[in-house]
């Protein structure tokens, strides 16, 4: 994707949060344009604040596994980031700089992944109950499916559109499984 429509896209989507009452919080500068991929990406990528006690985080996560080769066979790069640090961009950006380029070593064959890099979406909720700096982190993951797509903005535009649908799991997950009861939101 080129700069230009990359700065429309988000600030499409900070637009589009605006518009559902929410605050969007994400720093598109802290990603490249052409590299959108969350394979190149760790940890935080953006938080969807429904209120002051309520919001949605997401964040990149993965054991990344990933071997490069030449045309011969022959190892390039590799890399194992067990600590969603981004550490893929770091070894295979001397060989591959786009999605593209991505895209074009993974179907050749030159680009062997073991494990990979995913977004997900959980919450965060603060109560009386709970710690009113931090709040309570609501982890989905073993719960529901909370997987969004491999692209950060397909992904946070996807939380946007099922912001409510994702509420309502948060809601379901801190009351049944932490013992949070979620007040007015």
């Amino acid at each position: 994707m080129n700069k230009r429509n990359y700065k429309k896209k988000c600030k499409a989507l900070f637009d589009k949060a605006r518009k559902l009452g929410l605050k969007l919080i994400f720093y598109p500068r802290g990603f490249e344009h052409r590299r959108l991929n969350c394979l190149w990406y760790g940890g935080e990528l953006a938080t969807i604040k429904l209120s002051e006690t309520f919001a949605i985080e997401l964040n990149i996560y993965g054991d990344v596994r990933a071997e490069l080769t030449d045309d011969l066979g022959n190892e390039l790069a590799s890399v194992t980031d067990k600590n969603n640090a981004g550490a893929f961009s770091k070894y295979m950006l001397p060989y591959i700089k786009t999605d593209k380029q991505l895209e074009d070593a993974l179907e050749s064959g030159k680009l062997i992944l073991g494990n990979n890099n995913w977004i997900e979406y959980d919450g965060v909720v603060k109560t009386c109950d709970t710690d009113t700096t931090a709040g309570v982190f609501v982890d989905l993951g073993i719960i529901c499916d909370n997987v969004l797509d491999d692209e950060i903005l397909t992904a946070i535009n996807q939380a946007l559109d099922s912001i409510e649908d994702i509420k309502e799991e948060v809601i379901s997950v801190a009351e049944n499984h932490y013992g949070i009861k979620v007040g007015a939101i």
